[in-house]
């Protein structure tokens, strides 16, 4: 196992040694492997991203397991996609718009009327 690769070219099974035979080495790693996730083609989203990674690893902190970390990530997700101001509401908002601009009714409901039709049922 070469100490030089990328943390992505590493397998599962490669990157659990790691982690055991020189954790510092795999801190290093993901770190850079985090720094090259976060590059966009603006400083403005570079930045965003960054801050986004840091509020991440900072809840994540407060994780005193591995499965305590994947329920904080699953609360983050969840948030993020379904949440209020979430990308789903974002995602209905602007193709609402779009079905106006054109001349249509709107027709996508957001999620507060499926769950309302769905408890009619």
């Amino acid at each position: 196992m070469s100490t030089q690769r990328e943390f992505t070219s590493y397998t599962p099974d490669e990157l659990r040694e790691l982690y055991k035979e020189d954790p510092a080495r795999f801190e290093e790693l993901a770190d850079e492997a985090l720094k090259k996730a976060c590059v966009a083609r603006t400083p403005e989203k570079s930045l965003k991203l960054q801050q986004m990674q840091w509020s991440m690893t900072m809840q994540m902190r407060k994780a005193n397991s591995n499965l305590g970390r994947m329920h904080i990530m699953e609360n983050l997700f969840y948030t993020q996609v379904y949440g209020k101001g979430g990308q789903l509401e974002k995602l209905v908002d602007n193709c609402n718009s779009l079905l106006r601009a054109i001349g249509k009714k709107q027709q996508i409901v957001g999620k507060e009327e499926e769950t309302i039709k769905l408890r009619r049922v």
